[in-house]
């Protein structure tokens, strides 16, 4: 199986408009994760279909402006940063209830409300980028290969059960488990590139 694309590549073949195979394939990552995080924090379905073609288009407007920099502006926080915006924007356009106590208190209230929010966009974000990295490796291993690692690792069960359960040693199991994590880690990181 021929290593998936990296997102330095997909990059560059987005910032042509008229590479639909690109676009289709950007859509495909990145839609579920800002999706994913507009869910989260509460929007209904109308709302979030909105915002995710809000985002792909203030992405496809800027992507030929996005200047990597090795220090600071990779590609995911550029990504998540546009999202986490227009989440904010959506959300605060609604009217809200006015917190008792006074304008101090509401803003501790909405920092608040923003932090969670952060926290909220990148662990949904890691979700994804390791959805999309394990689907991308799935077939590269057999079945049990594949299970030894999910099942100690993703679902955390322990070493001992899953050997007992599959005939194998617990060296066997190790051994799966790390081929598939160095798989992974490499699926990972091709996906989350830095751009330099």
């Amino acid at each position: 199986m021929p290593d998936p694309e990296t997102r330095a590549s997909l990059l560059l073949r987005v910032r042509d408009a008229c590479d639909h195979d690109a676009w289709v394939e950007f859509a495909a990552i990145y839609q579920p994760v800002i999706r994913a995080m507009a869910v989260r924090r509460g929007m209904q379905s109308v709302d979030v279909d909105d915002l995710v073609q809000q985002v792909m288009m203030a992405v496809a407007g800027a992507i030929d402006r996005f200047q990597p920099d090795g220090q600071r502006a990779r590609f995911r926080t550029w990504l998540r940063t546009i999202a986490h915006r227009a989440i904010i924007n959506s959300l605060t356009r609604r009217p809200r209830d006015r917190a008792a106590g006074g304008a101090d208190t509401d803003a501790i209230l909405q920092q608040l409300v923003l932090d969670d929010t952060t926290r909220s966009l990148t662990l949904d974000y890691r979700r994804e980028i390791f959805r999309v990295a394990a689907e991308q490796i799935r077939p590269e291993f057999y079945g049990e290969t594949w299970s030894a690692f999910w099942e100690t690792t993703v679902m955390g069960r322990s070493v001992d059960d899953v050997a007992a359960e599959m005939g194998k040693s617990r060296g066997n199991i190790y051994t799966a488990r790390s081929r598939v994590m160095m798989r992974l880690k490499a699926a990972v990181e091709n996906l989350n590139v830095e751009l330099h």
